[in-house]
């Protein structure tokens, strides 16, 4: 099981940071541009742009990532893993936080660059009254936030690496395999020692 899915969870996250990276790019070359804003009756008039909706669907597209990371190496605690590599289980962990960390930034900042982006937004908050100039406000934000998907997804693809390296060292490891096995039969044996004297 983990040897399949060390193949199709970094097939499947990658696929996913790509698209996020991707969209993003798409929105940033569909946003608003000040040479698309016109003037009628001494108001800006904005025109319609895909770059909004393309904002969300690549922040989804990273969270689906984050996701399928987070759920395949069961939160790093889960199910008693135990791993024989220390060192390789802490820079999996680090990575995996400076991971989610890069995705909070990303994600917010796809959502905000995607308000800023909208026409109603930028109707209100620019309306070129008293001979003010159109504005559409900082245009890179978006190639900021495919910037923070793709350091998103390399963290996120190498603590999962490490984390099945640690894994399959603890398979292969005969001496933490007897270590389990051997706490296993103590805690067995306390059992039946509790049980015994729950009966006398």
């Amino acid at each position: 099981m983990i040897q399949r899915n060390a193949v199709l969870v970094p097939v499947a996250a990658f696929l996913l940071g790509a698209f996020a990276v991707a969209f993003s790019f798409i929105a940033y070359a569909t946003r608003i541009k000040e040479k698309d804003v016109v003037k009628r009756n001494g108001l800006c008039v904005y025109p319609s742009s895909p770059s909004v909706g393309l904002g969300v669907v690549a922040a989804l597209f990273l969270l689906a990532m984050q996701i399928v990371i987070r759920v395949t190496t069961k939160c790093f605690c889960c199910c008693g893993q135990r791993f024989s590599a220390r060192c390789t289980v802490i820079t999996s962990l680090l990575f995996f936080i400076c991971s989610w960390l890069a995705f909070v930034i990303a994600f917010v900042g796809l959502m905000y660059t995607a308000l800023l982006n909208n026409r109603s937004y930028l109707a209100k908050a620019y309306p070129g009254k008293n001979g003010e100039d159109c504005n559409v406000g900082n245009e890179k934000y978006f190639l900021g936030d495919a910037l923070w998907c793709i350091i998103s997804t390399v963290f996120g693809l190498i603590s999962y690496t490490l984390w099945v390296i640690g894994t399959s060292k603890t398979t292969n490891n005969p001496s933490s395999q007897e270590t389990a096995h051997n706490e296993r039969d103590v805690a067995t044996g306390k059992l039946q020692i509790l049980q015994t004297k729950e009966q006398s």
